[in-house]
């Protein structure tokens, strides 16, 4: 499954130019094809409409003062053929605009619930990649995870970090509904059973939420001793079931998965997490360089035992 591949760039070979060793602020580019983003970012803001755009080392900013990241747009480039990337450069640029000017109709027109309720969608996020942690908007999942609700317009996503709308408690289940009403993402078992699934859109990782009946639905069961899921980034989902021995090998698996897909778009986590049967996460990976670092603790400690894994 191509899901799986990395591209690695070739800078420790002898004789290597310096522009092709990564850019310290834009990998997995080289240096050469950073600064050649840089430019071409400038220009694609400034077809699409925004005044005033000029480079940073890891953003474009705009007159008005707004800044507009350049990560993403650098692992989008990075896995496309040279002659098709000012293509994805402009289309970028025009989607950001494009939420742009939807945040301010929507602020014109005073959105409402009404207007929204049917556009929502549940997401699943970082709690340390939030502006703010703002309980009302949504609840924690454990493992540093949470849930936020999002308004997935035609262009765009919005994600709901405070308590607009009334917070969680008045969009959660219209959220959840909306998750549930998305297609079905591709489903593949791997080696050591670990279950890959991966969608089209921006809440591959989300479906995570919708986790027991995804599994049932690939004939993953039963699971009275959890799982471990890893949730690379924002389209893709990894589960294995937790029954035996095949866990080590399906942890490692996961970790260098989860890990490898940081230079994806959209990047989520690199770590592995324990699911325990009450839903409540657990991340059991630490990275020390090139090594992981499992710890087996808690609940997750408890499900080792109950395998007949640990003493």
């Amino acid at each position: 499954m191509s899901w799986f591949s990395r591209r690695r760039p070739d800078d420790d070979a002898p004789g290597a130019l310096p522009g092709a060793f990564p850019d310290d602020h834009l990998a997995p580019l080289s240096r050469d094809d950073a600064a050649w983003l840089r430019t071409e970012a400038v220009g694609a803001f400034a077809r699409a409409g925004f005044t005033g755009a000029v480079a940073a080392a890891d953003h474009v900013r705009t007159a008005d003062g707004a800044q507009y990241g350049l990560a993403n747009l650098a692992r989008q480039v990075a896995g496309v053929d040279p002659a098709h990337r000012p293509a994805v450069v402009d289309e970028h640029a025009r989607m950001l605009r494009a939420a742009q000017d939807r945040r301010a109709r929507a602020e014109a027109s005073h959105e409402t619930l009404a207007d929204v309720v049917d556009l929502l969608v549940a997401r699943v996020l970082l709690e340390s990649d939030l502006p703010e942690v703002d309980p009302a908007a949504g609840p924690s999942l454990g493992g540093g995870l949470c849930v936020r609700a999002a308004i997935d317009y035609p262009e765009s996503v919005s994600t709901l970090f405070g308590a607009q709308h009334g917070g969680w408690e008045a969009l959660g289940d219209a959220a959840l509904a909306g998750l549930r009403r998305l297609p079905a993402p591709d489903h593949e078992l791997i080696d050591h059973d670990v279950h890959v699934l991966v969608s089209a859109d921006f809440f591959g990782a989300s479906r995570v939420l919708l986790h027991d009946e995804l599994l049932d639905g690939v004939g993953a069961g039963p699971r009275p001793l959890g799982t471990l899921v890893a949730l690379p980034d924002r389209a893709a989902l990894l589960v294995h079931v937790l029954r035996d021995a095949t866990v080590v090998h399906a942890l490692n698996l996961m970790a260098r998965a989860a890990r490898g897909r940081q230079d994806a778009p959209g990047p989520l986590s690199p770590h592995v997490y324990y699911r325990s049967p009450d839903g409540a996460f657990q991340q059991v990976t630490q990275y020390d360089g090139d090594g992981v670092q499992v710890h087996v603790a808690g609940a997750f400690a408890e499900a080792m035992a109950a395998a007949g894994l640990t003493g």
